[in-house]
């Protein structure tokens, strides 16, 4: 790694979207660095830029969230594309972020070590503790990009200057272990805790940094810490080992923990269930909409609207720290049809699409009315004749927020035989908006195609499209962080991995059902034990597991933690091989609805586990290692 004094360049030019004042400024000329820390509005401008660098999950081009199997994106420019067929190397790497996230780490410690100077009578010694702990917060969030994308890194605590420079330089940084590179983060995050506010108290720090999402970021941490990849080398359901994956420091040194050490669980369950106690002092919870929000289908609308609401809207209930800029509405650009006049490109895969439960709460391949289900319902809008697939139906509400699929009526839900439609649009069925057709000669389909733009598969993502949006009002939306859902999801599984390394039946844990109930309980979907219960199928220990983590990968849809949970579950094989949808060269009645149609074959290596290091890094830096198998 290169250690390079900081740039005010660099500092300085970087704008961030936020709906605060002061981060809202955009600084305009390169100021001296002797007076830069004389003014609270200089000061400012170097938080502002501490904030501008950390990425969205569905920024999909800047950071790999949205690389693994849940969705397709159609365009070979695009980073996903160069992952799917291994076009990647050291010295040709995609979501090249080392550089960038040492700089920004390096400009927090710069921040926080320069900010007393600052005695402006502008700068109330409040708003200096808050901004001390927002750069130790995200100095943290930094820090754990690094280790979730490239494996332990080097750590560099403060900033070297002078002589104390040159000699780090010449001897080089090595590589420090999960296990310190962590203890560091946690540090950071609880210091932080200490400083900042629970919520943000007054409109002025909406969209800042705050004592919850530190928690927050605190228990996420441990999860990771204790998961699989970061513990063990073992995948616990198949108990295949992962030793090829082994990292080590220049004096061979284990980086990663080879032994697995159990008493990780129970401090991942203990962290987020802190940061739980802490968030409902802050008011933070499940968003479970409005009385009086119109029931498209029951659960249906609170889910949707936590991912479509204008910043400071109502649901901010449940998003702890989100980012605020254009991102949301890229993702709608380039996801939604060809009718549209967008880009269609965002979809989701067959496999994705197949995961969501049925409305019995049950995995598809746990219900035989979808097992066997064959065929297709059809109901008459408008005048004509619309059919759904018959494995479309019958499905979890967040099946409908989240999958555009073929025959889909302006986002009709069905419940039953029943169409239960948005009656704005009803008998409308001519509005090229309402009927999504991606077969060959539908409206949205392959014949229709602009160049490169068309559904590859058959489905779209419409996780971040609001019902109300047009072609010209495509909404302004906070795309969240630390969203509480996961927090209760990160409890339920540290609880359950816990409960497993104990001998402890996890059945009886009452705690961690508690918090389990709450996401379905939103989507009124029936609660886990209920649903096998009914069915007569017991719940075991791997059945457990795997309903765990589909619970997540549908929660979490499209929110970029796909990526990083396929990679610490050791599961990230998945990501290669075929990958099915709709044959988009067919006709709606000419072999369209064809569910074995291959429309991908990706690579898969397991050196992808972690993204490998710049080669000209590696080459400043004489005691930094590459990553296995690069």
């Amino acid at each position: 790694m290169k250690i390079t004094k900081i740039s005010l360049l660099t500092l300085l030019v970087i704008s961030l979207f936020s709906c605060n004042k002061y981060l809202d400024q955009v600084p305009s000329e390169k100021l001296n660095e002797d007076v830069l820390f004389s003014s609270k509005d200089d000061v400012v401008k170097v938080l502002t830029q501490i904030y501008a660098y950390y990425p969205s999950g569905i920024q999909f081009m800047d950071a790999p969230g949205l690389a693994a199997d849940e969705c397709d994106l159609n365009w070979s420019n695009y980073s996903p594309f160069v992952k799917d067929i291994g076009g990647y190397s050291p010295g040709n790497p995609i979501y090249n972020n080392w550089a960038g996230l040492y700089n920004v780490i390096r400009t927090s410690q710069y921040f926080l070590a320069r900010i007393n100077e600052c005695k402006d009578e502008k700068l109330t010694e409040q708003e200096r503790t808050w901004w001390k702990g927002e750069a130790e917060f995200l100095q943290a969030y930094y820090y754990y990009l690094l280790l979730q994308q490239y494996g332990p890194v080097p750590l560099v605590r403060k900033v070297y200057n002078g002589a104390e420079l040159d000699a780090s330089m010449n001897e080089g940084i090595p590589r420090s272990s999960v296990n310190t590179i962590v203890g560091y983060i946690d540090s950071l995050c609880l210091v932080a805790s200490k400083k900042l506010d629970v919520t943000y108290s007054i409109p002025d720090r909406a969209g800042r940094a705050n004592a919850t999402a530190a928690l927050f970021l605190r228990a996420r941490l441990a999860l990771y810490a204790a998961s699989p990849l970061y513990n063990g080398l073992t995948n616990p359901t198949t108990a295949k080992k992962y030793t090829e994956l082994a990292m080590k420091d220049d004096k061979g040194v284990d980086l990663l923990n080879p032994t697995y050490d159990a008493t990780k669980w129970q401090k991942a369950r203990d962290y987020a269930k802190d940061a739980i106690t802490l968030a409902a002092t802050g008011g933070f919870g499940v968003y479970m909409g409005t009385a009086t929000a119109p029931a498209i289908l029951p659960g249906l609308d609170a889910y949707k609207k936590v991912f479509t609401y204008t910043r400071g809207g109502e649901p901010s209930v449940e998003c702890i720290f989100y980012k605020q800029n254009q991102s949301s509405v890229q993702f709608m650009q380039h996801a939604m049809p060809i009718s549209w006049s967008w880009y269609s490109g965002i979809c989701p895969t067959l496999e994705h699409v197949n995961e969501y439960f049925t409305a019995k709460g049950l995995l598809p391949e746990d219900d035989s009315q979808w097992t066997n289900a064959t065929g297709f319902y059809t109901y008459t809008s408008g005048g004509f004749a619309i059919k759904i697939y018959n494995r479309f139906r019958n499905r979890d509400p967040r099946f409908y927020a989240n999958i555009l699929f073929p025959g889909q009526y302006n986002y009709a839900m069905l419940e039953g035989a029943k169409e239960v439609i948005n009656s704005k649009w009803a008998n409308n069925a001519t509005d090229a908006k309402n009927w999504f057709r991606p077969y060959y000669d539908g409206q949205d389909g392959f014949k229709s195609k602009t160049g490169r733009d068309y559904s590859i598969n058959g489905f779209q993502a419409i996780k971040w499209t609001a019902r109300n949006v047009t072609g010209t009002a495509l909404g302004d939306y906070g795309v969240p962080i630390f969203r509480y859902s996961e927090l209760l999801l990160n409890f339920v599984e540290a609880a359950f991995e816990n409960d497993v390394a104990k001998g402890i039946d996890p059945l009886t844990d009452t705690e961690m059902f508690d918090a389990w109930d709450k996401i379905r309980d939103r989507v009124k979907l029936p609660r886990v034990k209920d649903a096998y219960a009914t069915a007569v199928i017991t719940l075991t220990v791997p059945k457990l597991r795997e309903l765990i983590h589909r619970e997540r990968r549908v929660e979490l849809a499209f929110e970029g933690h796909r990526y990083f949970d396929n990679r610490r579950w050791l599961d990230a094989e998945r990501e290669g091989g075929d990958k099915h949808g709709m044959d988009i060269n067919k006709t709606d009645t000419g072999g369209f609805w064809n569910e074995n149609y291959v429309f991908e074959t990706r690579y898969w290596n397991n050196k992808m586990y972690f993204m490998p290091i710049l080669q000209s890094e590696i080459d400043k830096n004489k005691r930094l290692t590459q990553n296995p198998m690069w």
